[in-house]
């Protein structure tokens, strides 16, 4: 079929949360601007993949990936090359970048390292955004709140 594009769930609900007025909100509460790159990575792709991906973009940018257990869109807020940090020890190369999100959920920024960068990164995770029961997003009010209005 001609003219069709193949994109991913994720991507779908990745443009989804920039096309509503609530995610941009969210978003932009974590530091998201328009323009700013979104990676797109599965659950469990190695870390160093999707900062091999992230690299070739100007820093800051989203990663966007779902979460598998509760099929949340997660969101991390990455910036890397910060010369001024702290150099870590790198992650373990089998870390996935759902590991990453997941520690990062446990403070408000993340210090990290992946191998082959030199620099230090700074990892933040945004709060899981819930599509459910014809709610698209936190805190967005459904048809029946809305009717009761």
């Amino acid at each position: 079929m001609t003219g069709r594009i193949v994109r991913s769930k994720i991507a779908e609900l990745a443009a989804e949360t920039i096309g509503s007025r609530h995610g941009r909100e969210v978003l932009k509460e974590h530091g998201w601007s328009e323009g700013m790159p979104i990676v797109i990575a599965q659950h469990d792709e190695k870390l160093t993949d999707v900062m091999a991906l992230t690299v070739v973009h100007q820093p800051p940018v989203l990663i966007a990936t779902l979460d598998p257990q509760s099929n949340d869109l997660c969101f991390t807020y990455v910036v890397i090359g910060c010369t001024d940090l702290e150099v870590v020890a790198p992650r373990d190369a089998k870390d996935s970048i759902l590991d990453l999100y997941r520690e990062a959920q446990s403070t408000p920024c993340l210090t990290f390292r992946v191998a082959p960068l030199t620099h230090s990164a700074i990892a933040h995770a945004i709060p899981p955004l819930q599509k459910s029961a014809g709610v698209k997003y936190p805190g967005l009010p459904s048809a029946v709140d809305v009717r009761r209005a």
